[in-house]
């Protein structure tokens, strides 16, 4: 190789190098970003006086919702795929 060819060599492996040290200051600090939102104290939001109070459901609740509609998505498919009768009707039992 010349030396031409190599100086090339060694500017193309210098700014690779700079390319990856970039990426990886991007992925630190995009990390970084991620863990302080993790674990920075939810904000409650404030109501306006005189407005009602809701409380959320719980995570249980919300779980059970999410089940039934899996299950009920399930039955929709499985309709549509002309599958057996019972199957249908034994999920939509678990969903009642």
């Amino acid at each position: 190789m010349s030396d031409r060819d190599m100086q090339e060599l060694y500017k193309m492996q210098e700014e690779a190098k700079k390319r990856v040290m970039d990426m990886h200051s991007r992925s630190r600090f995009a990390a970084e970003q991620m863990n302080r939102s993790l674990n920075a104290p939810q904000e409650q939001k404030r109501e306006p006086a005189g407005a009602p109070v809701v409380p959320f459901a719980s995570d249980t609740l919300r779980r059970e919702e999410l089940e039934r509609l899996f299950l009920l998505s399930l039955c929709l498919l499985l309709s549509q795929e002309e599958a057996d009768r019972s199957v249908i009707l034994a999920l939509l039992y678990i969903v009642s």
